[in-house]
């Protein structure tokens, strides 16, 4: 609990820098409006409407109060990373039905120095930061048979977020053939579940029917009503269109589909989440329902999605954790506690030397100001009333989005106000927005009523 503790304070701490550096990017921003807006339809000015055009999100309803109360995006931040370090505690946890106490805390104090899950408590906040957790608890709630616990994360984690749902309909069919086939007790992790087979097998079917049932509603009611699934374009190759021909293309065109999906920089990723963990968690059956949301990433036309240190990992990272558990379970029990206490040391070390040579945080690139004069950048948001649309850089979005409903960015016209510094050019949008500004002002569309340095309010004049 200490090095838990610990891990949170070091989190917070940076979360609270990257805030009044305006660090964030407009992910964060864009969820401060999102939740602010819970009970309006969680509207946002980046996505021109309702977040559900883009996910099925109803869960984040209960961090209102973090965005609406303070009126900033740091609570969302603050809320990832305590669900971050949350992971340790849990493993451990877990772990202790199945391994010594010392070894528990061991893994335990792996879960925290994990890469991957370690890049999403200082990553930018997203829905799916809060799915690990959500997961290590139904594990342990099923174990331990807490049925209304297991109920509320079961919803919880059904209404993250609709690829999240689509891995617990698995983790629900698990949960069925435990209660069928599991075998004598002290074989592996869950299968000693001290629950009724037939407890085991309500709860995993009503998990999983839950999560059909959701998937169901938003695809084929909520999504047709907002104009279809945007993310979609994600799943479009020369020989696939969306998600489904995309399934069927390993069939359909089985050369094309191998071009296109085997390649490097996925090996490198797949490498990125298993050898940290010393590849523990392929030893384990468990490791099997990491291959949905490791598929829903990994199937993606863009290299941002199978990035390591991006939200997109909490999709499988639960079940390698629950793998992980359960192999060294395993080696526990043959060989005693001395070798599986070597493996897990070993993953440790794999671990730290990962964050020192290919930190997934980027630390570096995030702590310190992308704009020298912030305080020029602040007095020219000033200028806007909080209720008029906005337009400017991702960051200065970030920052206001909380408090400006309106908000949105990267656009040069459509808005009443544009807040841009003719100086940026470390944004890289800069290039395509200024002369676009410029072009604006020559036309008559916008003219400057506040100057702050090189920053500049433009208002649009009325008629334009």
């Amino acid at each position: 609990m200490l090095w838990t503790c610990l891990e949170f304070v070091v989190l917070a701490v940076l979360a609270v820098v990257r805030a009044k550096l305006w660090t964030y990017g407009s992910d964060t921003g864009t969820f401060a409006q999102i939740v602010h807006d819970s009970f309006g339809g969680m509207r946002n000015g980046v996505e021109a409407g309702s977040h559900f055009r883009y996910h099925w999100s109803p869960t984040l309803v209960v961090l209102w109060p973090l965005v609406a109360i303070p009126a900033n995006a740091l609570g969302l931040q603050l809320a990832q990373a305590a669900a971050t370090v949350l992971c340790a505690p849990l493993v451990a946890a877990i772990a202790r039905a199945y391994v010594t106490p010392r070894l528990a805390d061991g893994l335990g104090v792996l879960t925290l120095l994990y890469p991957p899950l370690l890049a999403l408590g200082f990553d930018e906040f997203h829905e799916l930061g809060l799915f690990t957790p959500l997961v290590l608890a139904l594990v342990l709630c099923a174990e331990r048979r807490r049925w209304l616990a297991f109920a509320l994360c079961g919803l919880a984690a059904i209404g993250i977020r609709e690829d999240a749902a689509l891995t617990l309909v698995a983790f629900g069919g698990a949960l069925i053939a435990i209660a069928r086939f599991r075998r004598p007790k002290g074989m592996g992790l869950l299968d000693g579940f001290t629950a009724s087979p037939r407890a085991l097998a309500v709860a995993g079917a009503s998990l999983a029917l839950g999560a059909a049932v959701a998937l169901a509603a938003y695809y084929g009611v909520i999504t047709p009503r907002l104009g279809g699934w945007i993310p979609s374009h994600f799943y479009v190759y020369p020989f696939a269109n969306g998600p489904l021909a995309l399934v069927a293309a390993p069939f359909v065109h089985p050369r094309e589909f191998g071009r296109a999906i085997f390649t490097f920089g996925r090996l490198t990723y797949v490498l990125e989440a298993l050898i940290p963990l010393a590849f523990l968690p392929i030893r384990s059956p468990w490791a099997l329902l990491a291959l949905p949301g490791g598929a829903i990433v990994l199937l993606a036309n863009s290299g941002y999605v199978w990035r390591m240190g991006d939200h997109y990992a909490a999709l499988w990272i639960p079940w390698l954790l629950i793998a992980t558990v359960a192999s060294v379970a395993t080696l526990a029990r043959p060989a005693g506690e001395r070798r599986a206490a070597r493996w897990t040391t070993l993953a440790g070390v794999l671990c730290a030397v990962f964050l020192i040579a290919f930190d997934p945080l980027h630390p570096l690139h995030y702590l310190h100001s992308y704009y020298e004069n912030l305080g020029d950048a602040r007095r020219a948001i000033a200028c806007v009333p909080k209720q008029a649309s906005m337009a400017t850089y991702d960051e200065w979005f970030s920052a206001v989005a909380a408090q400006r409903p309106r908000a949105t960015i990267d656009r040069t016209n459509g808005v009443d106000y544009l807040v841009y510094a003719g100086d940026f050019w470390s944004d890289p949008n800069q290039a395509r927005i200024w002369p676009e500004i410029t072009k604006g002002v020559a036309r008559g569309e916008y003219r400057a009523v506040c100057r702050f340095g090189a920053v500049v309010t433009y208002e649009r004049v009325d008629g334009k």
